[in-house]
């Protein structure tokens, strides 16, 4: 549901004359960058385990498939 024209109105006056479509990309943008970079340093993280032998196989792979798993959800609900 999109917002009035009054509303449209008072958004721009109270955000210093930002469009809400540029809010909405940015904070999208904010979101998948923040779990792009969460899921690269916990993917270092968990390999040093596992080439050090502290962590199981299946673990590096549970990791893998629900990091994956949470970036094409994200993606899908917020970015389509």
């Amino acid at each position: 549901m999109g917002m009035s024209a009054a509303q449209s109105t008072a958004f721009k006056a109270g955000s210093g004359n930002i469009e809400v479509s540029i809010l909405h990309l940015l904070c999208i943008g904010a979101l998948l960058a923040f779990l792009f970079l969460w899921t690269a340093w916990a993917f270092v993280d968990v390999w040093s385990g596992w080439s050090n032998k502290k962590v199981r196989d299946a673990a590096l792979v549970r990791f893998a498939i629900r990091a994956v798993l949470l970036l094409v959800i994200c993606i899908w609900m917020f970015a389509s």
